[in-house]
């Protein structure tokens, strides 16, 4: 090989090292405020003007408005308190946030309002490797809907009133559910449906009008170490579900703790369960047991003499 052709070949490395490092090496970070103080005045604005990889810090305020993201970027709050940065949907039949790209990081926000059939507030499509954190889903139909996603970690999320579910998952796998707290939902707490290898660890699920946890066609999933008290129905469904574990888990005052249907081949293990006790129906005793059937019979007899 020829000193020119060393040289051709160089060149052609460098600069395939500087088209994949680009949009890391030159990451920059755009800034919202919804009153003009920065360049931005809307979260959309600044995704639409972001490249790959950049960050976007949103300052205190509401935000009106329904965010599509399609490319990887890092949404952060510019608070400790999710309750300083609200996103409200502007239109409610559809996705507050609707994330269709991978790597995409949410964190410290308040999510609210979306209301249209099976809309959430944060909505993982078809996406992998994504983080949502510390965030607030409140009002929303479903909180956080995961859909033919894989690799992502919801970790410190506070889901509460949703009109269907706290977070559900369908066709997705291998990711992490990790110290959410998902309460007063008027359904379930957490749906999976054919999502499998799945862990769920050190959530709270509690008082959710119909059942803490629902596995559906979902197998070899982790459910360990949750707190899920409290709730409608059951603490625990798996319907056509197998290989799954459960395992120390503190399951209280619910209808039933667990019930499997379809099958067996479940491992359920050192988990703490005391279901809700039934009304106590009033004891009658002998005495006023003949008492009442002779005041019966009584009744009868003048009815048939009238």
């Amino acid at each position: 090989m020829d000193s020119k052709s060393r040289e051709t070949i160089c060149i052609l490395v460098i600069l395939f090292f500087l088209l994949t490092t680009t949009s890391t090496v030159f990451a920059s970070t755009l800034k919202v405020d919804e009153n003009g103080d920065e360049k931005y005045s809307t979260i959309q604005e600044a995704v639409n003007n972001a490249s790959r990889g950049d960050t976007i810090l949103v300052s205190p305020g509401t935000y009106v408005e329904n965010i599509y993201i399609d490319k990887k970027l890092a949404i952060k709050a510019n608070s400790e308190y999710p309750s300083d940065v609200i996103i409200q949907a502007a239109r409610m039949e559809e996705h507050v946030l609707h994330i269709k790209a991978d790597g995409v990081t949410i964190s410290g926000f308040t999510v609210k309002d979306a209301g249209g059939p099976e809309k959430t507030g944060i909505y993982l499509d078809s996406v992998k490797n994504c983080n949502i954190s510390n965030n607030v889903l409140s009002d929303n139909q479903n909180g956080i809907g995961v859909s033919s996603s894989t690799g992502n970690i919801l970790i410190g999320n506070n889901i509460n009133s949703s009109r269907w579910v706290g977070i559900y998952l369908e066709r997705s796998n291998d990711n992490l559910l990790d110290n959410n707290s998902i309460v007063l939902n008027d359904r379930d707490g957490i749906d999976f449906e054919a999502s499998n290898n799945n862990l769920l660890k050190n959530n709270t699920i509690n008082l959710n009008k119909q059942n803490g946890i629902s596995l559906i066609s979902s197998n070899s999933n982790r459910i360990s170490n949750n707190t899920i008290n409290s709730n409608d129905q059951l603490g625990i469904l798996l319907e056509e579900s197998s290989n799954n574990t459960l395992n120390d888990n503190s399951i209280l005052n619910n209808s039933k703790g667990i019930n499997i249907e379809g099958y067996a081949d479940n491992h359920v293990y050192d988990n703490y369960i005391v279901d809700k006790e039934a009304p106590e129906i009033p004891f009658i005793n002998y005495e006023s047991t003949l008492f009442i059937l002779g005041i019966v019979f009584v009744s009868l007899r003048i009815r048939r003499k009238i």
